[in-house]
């Protein structure tokens, strides 16, 4: 039988107590105090305005829980606002960036540089370029990054949108500085809106989206890992090896697709003005000031059509004088399709009220 000197004992003890302290480390540092930003909330804003010069790489974490309906040629839209997405990101600038999307069937990577837009699908392993601009597109996976949603976010508060400053807190190691928007319309479904970013610079780092009648939040995007740096230009640049596919492909014509189903939209409607729409497009519509702002569009016959019938599934049919909806309410968006009698059908969504929504398509269809 072996005998244990102290000395080795002690030594051992040591080896024990260091690796406790390795371990506990992350939960010590993420414990630590964080100090409070001297930065006021409009000091704080500006910053993240100008934050969009700030380059970075990071792996960003984006929680949603909407429950939107599967609606046809939505391609993802579902997936994003019902789930988790985990992304690395690369960002040099605003027409300078990389977005790669990781899912238990492989990832997508999107990258954005001089040259245009490109695609690559790991099921695939082909890459697409795309060619033209995008006046109007459907939300993509680098959207929900802390950032770009933050100033998009920003963007739409408006005048009346009251501001606060938050306790600081660290995120992806940064000691971040909050500000809370609340909006002052009671049309719009957000009851408020944390944003935390680095007070050096103003990098938005953590953002969060509060529904009315809901505690916890049903949007949550935030890094878990940061590096402030410029990436590399090969790290923007796609790079495809042995093997991988290469196509391109041009963007649909919008404004064919899309004008041309109904009337003309109203100047305003529910007593909202309306916003000037991107790209020439006279019949999709955006009315409303602040969060309190919904899009209105009329959809091709067969894909109102089969919209009503998915909506259906799961929303409800509610009573209109002249014509027939389908209202889905979710904690954040609501979704009404409307529709007069041989007429077209109108999708009608924002984060607003459901009664909001229903004056405004109640005005749609008396003037259709």
């Amino acid at each position: 039988m072996s005998v244990v000197t102290g000395q080795a004992w002690r030594r051992w003890a040591l080896v024990a107590a260091g690796t406790a302290l390795l371990c506990a480390l992350p939960a010590i540092i993420a414990a630590w105090p964080v100090p409070a930003s001297a930065l006021s909330a409009s000091q704080l804003r500006a910053r993240m305005l100008a934050s969009t010069t700030v380059p970075y790489q990071g792996y960003a974490e984006s929680n949603v829980d909407l429950d939107v309906p599967n609606l046809p040629d939505l391609g993802n839209v579902g997936t994003l606002l019902d789930g988790t997405t985990d992304q690395y990101t690369w960002y040099r600038s605003a027409g300078q960036w990389r977005a790669d999307v990781l899912t238990t069937a492989g990832e997508q990577d999107t990258y954005q540089n001089s040259s245009g837009t490109y695609v690559w699908t790991y099921t695939s392993n082909l890459l697409t370029q795309i060619i033209g601009s995008q006046p109007v597109r459907l939300p993509r996976a680098a959207d929900l990054l802390p950032p770009a949603l933050a100033l998009r976010l920003l963007g739409f508060a408006g005048r009346a949108t009251a501001m606060y400053p938050l306790p600081s807190q660290r995120v992806a190691g940064i000691d971040a500085a909050g500000l809370r928007l609340v909006p002052a319309s009671q049309e719009t479904t957000i009851s408020a809106v944390d944003i935390w970013a680095d007070p050096a610079n103003g990098l938005p780092v953590q953002v969060e989206i509060f529904s009315r009648g809901s505690a916890p939040p049903v949007l949550v995007t935030r890094f878990l890992d940061l590096s402030l740096g410029m990436p590399s230009a090969a790290d923007v640049t796609p790079d495809p090896g042995p093997g991988v596919g290469y196509s391109t492909t041009g963007l649909a014509n919008v404004s064919g697709v899309l004008n041309g189903f109904g009337p003309p939209l109203p100047a305003r409607l529910a007593g909202y003005g309306r916003v000037a729409s991107p790209g020439g497009l006279a019949d999709v519509a955006a009315y409303g000031t602040g969060f309190a702002r919904f899009a209105v569009l009329p959809l091709p016959e067969r894909t109102g059509i089969a919209a009503i019938d998915a909506a259906s599934a799961a929303g409800g049919t509610i009573p209109m004088a002249n014509g027939s909806a389908v209202l889905v309410i979710t904690p954040l968006l609501t979704v009404l399709l409307a529709s007069p009698p041989g007429g077209p059908v109108y999708l009608l969504t924002g984060a607003v009220t459901a009664s909001l929504l229903e004056r405004a398509a109640t005005q749609l269809l008396d003037t259709g």
